[in-house]
C-alpha cells in the first residue's frame, strides 16, 4: 500500500499560493474532504486529494 502524505491547511495554501481561508472554504463547500480532523479541530489532507481537486478545477475558480 502506498504511503500517505498528510499535509495541514497553511501548506496546501503556501504550495499552491492561495490563502489558509480559500482552503477551509473548499471543506466548507465540500470541494475538499479533510483525511483527518485533529483533536484541536485542524483539517490533514491528502496531498493527492489536494491535486485532484485542483486538476479539475483551477485554483482561481477553486479559491472563489
Amino acid at each position: 500500500m502506498p504511503e500517505v502524505t498528510l499535509i495541514t491547511t497553511s501548506q496546501v495554501a503556501d504550495k499552491y499560493q492561495i490563502t489558509a481561508s480559500a482552503v477551509r472554504r473548499w471543506v466548507a463547500a465540500g470541494k475538499l474532504k479533510p483525511a483527518v480532523t485533529t483533536p484541536g479541530g485542524h483539517y490533514r489532507f491528502r496531498e493527492s486529494d489536494v491535486a485532484d481537486l485542483l486538476a479539475a478545477e483551477p485554483v482561481a475558480e477553486a479559491s472563489a
